[in-house]
């Protein structure tokens, strides 16, 4: 049967796991899902964003996020500490803009057009930090932390961790928002205050007007918000299957990771569709090629290649895609529903949108999982 076939291949994979620890295969309730996982023990991980700066990778927590935005003109300050950058006026809101690096001790440069911004709110207390990129999103639990092999006087890094790729450091942004002095200053003043890029910023003609344009968006553009947004509800993780471009919603995104840094388990007698399956730090995860659902022809494994591990309440599954691009701040009104895509018509894009001149497509996971093909008879 193919459930006791792809719980042994489970257990072949950890079988000191599979003695010690009861498994659960989900859906058995509500028919019989491809999807064996760890369910007796308690998660204790939390999701985080990470990013590049300064040729170095940190993390943060995802949820003190707020909202991502790409590096605009700011009001810069004469009597503001070094690290504090200038100020962002955000559809209303003040916000003092930190430069990250200075207080990581690296020396401060030229900003690019590519930088971009985190809003984070941290206490109730809204900053925003300069970084060079956001890199991924990942699972993460605190007791893997090491300490640092060195000791910190401003103790901002509560730990690295080292995976295939090199060191990630974790940051503590409560400490980071509590050395900051607080700035008071009036709308009605920043109104007034000479806009001088003091050699922060490039000085070509095309880079002064994008900050500018950006800067004027972000000013004056309208957003249904209370105290802080949900970044779960606005922000999407890109990427590409072929020649098109889609989206998930980030609150389903468990961890991305590369395909050629797991070990994949084949698995016999199940769908094409079913590349095999994988031991994620003890969780058996069922990794599925989405493209024959959506009627996209299949493409070569590549270096590019990563898998997007999906959690809902009770189902999780990993979906192959050919590259991740990014997070994406999508508001609601920027979906389209005049769907037309490249390839057939599917039922598993909910919307289109239109971003930076691309169109991409928001991937329906909820129909996904509720697809017959997802779910086992006794034989196939």
């Amino acid at each position: 049967m193919m459930l006791q076939d792809l719980a042994i291949a489970a257990s072949r994979l950890n079988p000191i796991l599979a003695m010690t620890t009861k498994f659960k295969i989900e859906g058995l309730m509500e028919q019989n899902f491809l999807t064996v996982s760890d369910f007796s023990i308690n998660k204790t991980s939390e999701l985080y964003i990470t990013f590049n700066l300064s040729e170095k990778v940190y993390a943060i927590p995802a949820e003190k996020i707020i909202e991502i935005v790409q590096l605009p003109a700011l009001t810069l300050l004469e009597k503001a500490p070094d690290y504090i950058v200038g100020l962002l006026n955000l559809r209303g809101n003040i916000i003092s803009i930190i430069d990250l690096s200075m207080i990581l001790g690296f020396q401060r440069k030229v900003y690019s057009a590519e930088c971009q911004i985190l809003i984070l709110n941290v206490n109730d207390k809204k900053v925003g930090i300069i970084i060079d990129s956001v890199k991924d999103v990942i699972q993460f639990e605190k007791k893997l932390l090491e300490p640092l092999p060195y000791a910190s006087k401003e103790h901002i890094v509560n730990g690295v961790y080292k995976d295939d790729a090199g060191l990630i450091a974790f940051l503590d942004l409560d400490k980071i928002v509590k050395s900051i002095e607080a700035i008071e200053i009036s709308e009605a003043e920043i109104k007034e205050t000479n806009l001088d890029t003091a050699g922060l910023f490039p000085i070509d003609k095309v880079s002064v007007e994008k900050f500018a344009k950006r800067a004027l968006k972000l000013q004056k553009e309208l957003r249904d918000e209370s105290n802080s947004l949900n970044y779960q509800e606005d922000y999407f993780i890109s990427f590409s299957l072929n020649e098109e471009i889609f989206c998930l919603n980030l609150k389903f995104v468990r961890e991305i990771t590369k395909l050629k840094n797991v070990n994949l388990t084949k698995v016999p007698c199940v769908p094409d569709f079913i590349i095999g399956i994988i031991n994620l730090r003890g969780d058996f995860i069922t990794i599925i090629d989405i493209k024959k659902f959506l009627n996209i022809p299949k493409t070569d494994i590549t270096e590019k290649t990563k898998i997007i591990v999906i959690r809902t309440e009770n189902i999780q599954i990993g979906i192959l895609v050919d590259d991740i691009f990014g997070i994406e701040n999508i508001p609601n009104e920027k979906f389209s529903h005049n769907i037309q895509t490249k390839y057939e018509k599917n039922n598993f894009t909910a919307a289109e949108i239109m971003l930076n001149n691309k169109v991409m497509c928001v991937f329906d996971l909820k129909k996904f999982l509720e697809d017959e093909r997802l779910f086992i008879e006794d034989a196939v």
